[in-house]
């Protein structure tokens, strides 16, 4: 499901707005929870785990400009799509890595283009049950760094540490999200946004420097220029 937050002054703004991202989403088939804010404080403090919130720039008080710097301070992972009827302001939205500008009055155009460049970014973003010793945890599939095969379980290597699953990565590359990850020889995958550099076959990681297998090398340079095109 997709948390989509609206943070407005004013009410009927909202209203038109929400309309038109519900009409968007159905048409696309998008499942998702759209939550109303009237004001920069009271999305900070009712922030939910929105993945994407359309901010308005020009609100009293505490401006758009102002609760995005707020947002990044706080670690949120949300994505802004700012609005405004002043071109002018779209400079200053840089400042808070907005994702996408949208102007008022609002067009279905821009919104369906914006509500694209989010579903983009939702990679890896599906869960996973790893565990450590006889402990689960559950983690979002883009945390994992690389997996390797170990006799009839996967071992998955992450910041947190070494995790462990009862499955092989064949079963793996069903479940994992193919625009993030890929299978580099018959012992490991790799998550490609945890790539620092490759170079002739050679992939080196945070850790350790993997190869890509003679076989899967033209694949996986494919695979990894359409990653670094249309995601990174």
């Amino acid at each position: 499901m997709l948390k989509i937050g609206i943070c407005d002054d004013k009410k009927m703004i909202v209203k038109a707005l929400k309309e038109i991202l519900e009409e968007c989403m159905e048409e696309e088939g998008i499942q998702g929870k759209i939550t109303e804010f009237y004001s920069g404080q009271e999305l900070l403090t009712g922030y939910s785990g929105e993945e994407a919130v359309f901010l308005d720039i020009d609100m009293p008080g505490m401006d758009g400009i102002e609760t995005g710097r707020n947002i990044r301070k706080r670690g949120y992972d949300c994505k802004i799509i700012m609005a405004t009827g002043v071109e002018a302001r779209f400079k200053e939205a840089f400042q808070i890595e907005a994702l996408r500008f949208i102007s008022k009055p609002f067009q279905k155009r821009e919104i369906k283009e914006a509500l694209e460049a989010v579903l983009k970014t939702r990679i890896g973003t599906e869960g996973i049950e790893l565990y450590s010793g006889r402990s689960l945890y559950f983690f979002p599939q883009k945390k994992i760094q690389y997996i390797i095969a170990v006799n009839s379980a996967a071992e998955f290597m992450l910041e947190e540490g070494v995790f462990r699953k009862e499955t092989s990565l064949a079963e793996l590359e069903n479940v994992l999200d193919r625009r993030l990850f890929y299978r580099v020889s018959k012992q490991c995958i790799v998550n490609m946004e945890k790539i620092i550099a490759y170079k002739s076959g050679k992939i080196l990681l945070r850790d350790c420097e993997i190869k890509v297998s003679v076989r899967k090398k033209k694949e996986f340079e494919k695979a990894y220029m359409e990653y670094r095109i249309n995601y990174r």
